[in-house]
């Protein structure tokens, strides 16, 4: 079997490696989500595109930047649970989708990551959107117990009411909370009064790196879809000067040779 011909994924092959080796296993529930960022919204409390909680409590975290090693979705996560005062150890991360009004980079304009910029950048952003959400589950619970807001804190996923030391988790509050108006400028808070920033904790996508959860852009594939492999100029600034495409045109699999100012690009049905 040739390797363009072979089935066998980065997936399978690390699935398999540790089974056949030993086992390196462990799960942090904080990573992954099934549903898309622009949907499935109905009957959550959607305060914000960042945040999506369910009546179970599940919390989404639509992480606004990429990946790459950086640890950006662990940080950018510690923010906007900080604010919401979220159960940390019960959060999920999605990816935002493409829309450069709601997640475009403040710095840029658009949805980039690079420059080393991903918190200064999102840092405030990610405080307000939390602190939001924060305010209006709090403000939900109070109306419900008839106390004053002020006299209610949030921690771990839950409203209490330091008085009479109820309790409501924060799915309890996801309908009442819905039918209020986001805050403008929610209060953020104290850094003295931190309880996840600046502390050393467990990156979320670690494991699912591991273990071959985790979808890449590489794994994806689609009915029909076709795949470029590109050669470009070995210098900077040089060009094209002749491409006889004939020889590649007669490998099987190849559809179309592209040829641009300063590189080639081969279409065909395989990588």
């Amino acid at each position: 079997m040739s390797v363009l011909q072979s089935a066998i994924s980065r997936r399978s092959l690390l699935g398999g490696g540790l089974a056949g080796g030993f086992l390196l296993a462990f799960h942090l529930p904080t990573y992954g989500a099934s549903e898309p960022a622009q949907g499935g919204t109905k009957g959550k409390f959607v305060p914000n595109a960042f945040i999506r909680i369910d009546p179970a409590g599940k919390t989404t975290l639509v992480m606004p930047q990429v990946e790459m090693g950086q640890g950006v979705y662990t940080s950018v996560a510690m923010i906007l649970a900080e604010e919401l005062d979220a159960d940390y150890q019960q959060v999920v991360l999605e990816h935002a989708p493409p829309n450069d009004k709601l997640y475009g980079n403040p710095t840029f304009g658009i949805q980039v990551t690079g420059n080393s910029n991903s918190i200064r950048a999102f840092w405030k952003p990610l405080r307000a959107a939390g602190a939001a959400a924060r305010a209006m589950l709090i403000q939900a619970a109070a109306q419900q117990w008839k106390v004053d807001p002020a006299s209610c804190t949030a921690a771990d996923g839950q409203v209490r009411h330091i008085g009479s030391g109820r309790k409501a988790g924060f799915g309890t509050l996801v309908s009442a909370a819905s039918k209020l108006a986001p805050p403008k400028n929610p209060p953020l808070k104290d850094p003295k009064h931190f309880t996840l920033i600046g502390k050393s904790l467990k990156r979320l996508d670690t494991a699912h790196k591991v273990d071959g959860g985790v979808v890449y852009g590489i794994d994806v594939m689609l009915p029909g879809m076709k795949f470029a492999t590109l050669a470009a100029s070995p210098v900077f600034g040089g060009k094209v000067a002749h491409v006889d495409p004939g020889p590649a045109n007669r490998i099987p699999g190849v559809r179309k040779v592209v040829v641009l100012d300063d590189m080639v690009a081969v279409v065909g049905d395989h990588m």
